[in-house]
């Protein structure tokens, strides 16, 4: 609502794209949010890089 008051009447396509970068923004928030444990960083995991983890790619 508030982004169809503010953007919508003019910019429909800018209100629909700050409405999905916000959707992925807090949908992203929420799941690194309550995906983090409690044991943070891990024990098994040295600098936090779990063992089967590709050399090749940046952790």
């Amino acid at each position: 609502m508030i982004l169809y008051a503010t953007l919508g009447r003019r910019h429909r396509g800018a209100a629909l794209t700050a409405g999905l970068i916000f959707t992925l923004w807090f949908t992203w928030f929420l799941v690194t949010w309550l995906g983090m444990s409690d044991s943070y960083p891990d024990p098994w995991c040295p600098n936090n890089v779990p063992p089967w983890w590709p050399s090749f790619l940046p952790a």
